[in-house]
């Protein structure tokens, strides 16, 4: 512990007036403990660093972006290449979190992405398994119908079979990580809001409605709250509310777990999973949703947003809803996600500008939960050491956004 100058603020804004008080020290502070803030603060107390961490919530929660129990694992990446190498560290350090944590988290029980033979989907899969060597298996519409009866694809479509990708337990897996993170010496104070922050470039001094805290290194890994949180950087971040849908299907056999893999449809992918453990068969849609000027105030799912899904899975999957137009009494639940997303849909991952000493990730798009424990471990390397040996210039922020006032 160590003295030094507060002042008194409202909230990530205006400096009133200097007082002195007395602040806990750590090595790192992170802000935001989902997803992303858990495998920080996991990979900094495993390199022995001293870590606080903060949420505002108790993760895993329904508030933010890693709501809704399931997330896809691939790494055949269409959208862009790049991330190719990323996912495929990514899959190593989720196998490591299983053996340390001696917990399934990652069900490898293959990705059937479905498309026109033309559409960019398709090319960019087929690009990745021959450029990276990914195991992808192809299909012909007649040989999706015959394998998995649940799908019903146009006689024009074509599949892409990759059978290494599967689904992520997000629950259990924020629940170890927090777990783990504990056991490694992390302090993970959920439940505490962080009121402002600030930096003079050696030291960072963390707000919360309890106390202050100072740490030399802080990491921000705010999810949807990131623009808030990071508000002197002005990010172009726009935060997106999505539905999923868990249905009870009508024909049950063809969605068990081992008879269907995760699949996706053009034209806003939609996409879902087996019915896991019996809870239902998830569904959503990757692309579309609205827009939330506020993350803190978000409407809850409605009809508006089950009618398009029921629509879908009646086109391409009648034994989940019925024939078209579908039944949408076969839906059990919704729940809402928020995806935080960049103006290129990639991630951001970078030191601060103007704050040697702060660093952050976000606008993970939509996509980004399946990079989690690597994030950790790209961040955990940025904070101690300065810089990362994985490939993410493309993530940097310098030059991206050139409307921004960082250009």
């Amino acid at each position: 512990m160590y003295f030094l100058s507060e002042t008194s603020h409202d909230d990530f804004g205006m400096i009133l007036c200097p007082k002195i008080v007395m602040a806990r020290s750590f090595d790192a502070a992170v802000i935001g403990l989902g997803a992303m803030g858990s495998a920080v603060a996991l990979s900094l107390a495993r390199r022995k660093a001293s870590v606080i961490g903060f949420d505002r919530f108790k993760p895993p929660h329904s508030f933010g972006s890693h709501g809704g129990s399931t997330r896809v694992f691939r790494m055949a990446y269409p959208e862009l290449p790049d991330y190719v190498p990323l996912a495929q560290h990514a899959g190593t350090f989720w196998e490591r979190l299983e053996e340390e944590t001696s917990t399934r988290l990652l069900t490898r029980c293959g990705l059937l992405t479905m498309g026109a033979e033309d559409s960019a989907p398709i090319r960019g899969i087929r690009y990745c398994a021959q450029h990276y060597e990914l195991p992808v298996e192809q299909l012909t519409a007649g040989e999706i119908r015959k394998r998995y009866p649940a799908f019903h694809p146009p006689g024009n479509y074509v599949g892409c079979l990759e059978t290494s990708a599967g689904w992520l337990d997000v629950d259990t897996s924020t629940e170890q990580m927090h777990r783990l993170a504990r056991d490694f010496g992390a302090e993970l104070m959920t439940d505490s809001e962080v009121t402002g922050w600030q930096s003079d470039g050696r030291s960072a001094v963390i707000r919360t409605r309890t106390g202050d805290y100072s740490a030399q290194k802080l990491i921000v890994t705010g999810g949807s709250w990131a623009a808030k949180i990071l508000r002197d950087l002005d990010l172009p971040l726009k935060v997106i509310r999505k539905t999923f849908a868990w249905f009870d299907p009508l024909i049950p056999d063809q969605f068990a777990e081992d008879a269907i893999p995760i699949f996706g449809f053009p034209p806003k992918m939609f996409y879902g999973f087996p019915n896991i453990g019996g809870q239902g068969v998830k569904v959503a849609e990757h692309l579309g949703g609205d827009e939330v000027a506020d993350p803190d105030m978000v409407p809850g799912a409605g009809d508006r947003d089950k009618q398009p899904l029921v629509e879908t899975a009646a086109k391409f999957l009648p034994g989940l809803a019925g024939p078209p137009p579908g039944d949408p009494s076969r839906i059990m639940r919704v729940s809402n996600c928020l995806y935080t997303m960049t103006p290129d849909e990639n991630f951001i991952v970078d030191r601060h500008p103007d704050h040697d000493n702060v660093f952050f990730a976000a606008g993970f798009s939509g996509h980004g939960f399946k990079f989690a424990p690597l994030i950790g471990e790209i961040m955990a390397d940025l904070a101690l050491a300065g810089q990362t040996a994985y490939p993410i210039d493309f993530l940097r922020l310098d030059g991206r956004f050139p409307t921004q006032r960082y250009a």
